[in-house]
């Protein structure tokens, strides 16, 4: 009968290598910094499905020049907002937001991409919620701003808030803009109950066909829906896509809360999808790709 050679236990061997490791630095042998690197835990090198799914449409879209400093981001993903069923993917470079992206669960166990964006402030950005806090007079200083409780909220492009608790005061801020929203808790929960998002994603295998982007401008320049202007049908895609590509201004104007307040925004693009999708190129503190079919419904668009 042969017989294996025998084989330490794990723990044995991790007190070996450790009793090998500390003589061979007593001695000399080995540089702290290469021990400092073996002691580092390695890396899950196995992603979950969902983080696969968000280096696919990285590696996608960073084929696009607006978009290749994702390629060597930081990305980061968490939860967005309670019974939601959606992540934030927030993209940092040098400790500085670059790009976000919004992911929606789907029914059958895959994942839809909502809206993604580049630019300094991301959606959710603490940076431009502590200022707009400051500047505001809601806190004294950024040192106050680590004791609040902040929950994010998203339910459409237009209706995503902060819920900030200062205090025994409430208050919600817009997500991207970080202005103060005419809402409170119960007005919100009252006007967007608990649902899952029904916003349309891009498929696995999908594939950019083109971007176009023009120059920004101010949409409040004209004032068509105070006008009683006729608004612009966006039904026929390709007279949307022909508007756009002449760089003729277009305004997208909706009331999420009512009369309460209104956002009028540029639309300064689109990029498009292979499989029929339009994404339209927002400009709102950096440049914001909302999918049409998830403006279509919330308000209405203008020349």
């Amino acid at each position: 009968m042969s017989l294996l050679p025998h084989r330490p236990r794990p723990k044995q061997r991790i007190r070996s290598l450790l009793l090998v490791t500390f003589v061979a630095l007593y001695m000399g042998v080995i540089p702290t910094q290469a021990f400092a690197a073996a002691a580092q835990p390695a890396t899950n090198p196995h992603p979950s499905k969902l983080e696969q799914q968000v280096q696919e449409w990285v590696a996608k879209l960073s084929e696009q020049k607006l978009f290749q400093a994702w390629q060597t981001a930081d990305p980061q993903i968490e939860a967005l907002g309670p019974g939601t069923h959606s992540w934030l993917v927030l993209f940092t470079k040098e400790g500085k937001d670059i790009g976000y992206m919004v992911v929606n669960a789907v029914t059958d166990g895959s994942f839809q991409l909502g809206e993604y964006g580049v630019g300094p402030f991301s959606l959710f950005s603490q940076q431009r919620l502590r200022q707009s806090l400051i500047d505001g007079g809601f806190i004294p200083s950024e040192k106050q701003f680590q004791h609040l409780t902040t929950i994010k909220h998203y339910v459409h492009p237009f209706a995503t808030a902060w819920e900030v608790t200062i205090g025994d005061e409430t208050l919600w801020f817009d997500a991207k803009t970080a202005e103060q929203l005419p809402v409170d808790s119960g007005g919100w929960n009252k006007m967007f109950p608990a649902t899952l998002p029904a916003n349309p994603g891009t498929d696995v295998s999908s594939q950019i066909v083109n971007l176009a982007l023009n120059e920004e401008f101010d949409a409040y320049e004209k004032l068509p829906w105070l006008t009683k202007e006729a608004p612009f049908s966006v039904k026929d895609v390709k007279k949307l896509q022909k508007r756009l590509d002449t760089k003729l201004h277009l305004r997208y104007v909706t009331e999420p809360f009512g009369d309460a307040m209104l956002y009028a925004v540029p639309i300064i693009g689109y990029q498009r999808w292979s499989n029929g999708r339009m994404d339209l190129a927002i400009d709102m503190l950096g440049t914001r790709f909302i999918p049409l079919d998830a403006l279509v419904n919330k308000g209405l668009f203008y020349r």
